[in-house]
């Protein structure tokens, strides 16, 4: 099965009070591709990424989310790519133009 490298379209984000996960991000791309970012407290043993079909599962240590949002929420365009063999992610912005154009 091959990679994905898709643009994100939208992102859904969750944090969760005293539960098995500390938050989560759900990235919706191109082609109904999915990555399912789950956080987790510093030093709980990260599970295994996932993929099935369209979607990824992926898992991070919370100290990490606020770069994602940033990312997400500052950043033009975000592409995700998956790798289902190597059960690896990598969330990144490519091919903005340099600069804000502030003064």
């Amino acid at each position: 099965m091959a990679a994905f490298v898709k643009r994100s379209l939208t992102y859904a984000a969750f944090l969760y009070p005293n539960g098995a996960s500390e938050g989560r991000i759900n990235i919706y791309c191109e082609g109904g591709n999915r990555l399912y970012i789950l956080y987790k407290k510093p030093g709980d043993a990260l599970p295994s990424n996932t993929y099935s079909g369209t979607t990824g599962v992926a898992y991070e240590t919370v100290d990490r989310y606020p770069y994602y949002i940033d990312m997400l929420r500052n950043e033009a365009p975000v592409w995700v790519t998956f790798n289902p063999e190597a059960k690896s992610f990598v969330v990144y912005a490519s091919g903005e133009p340099v600069g804000e154009g502030e003064m």
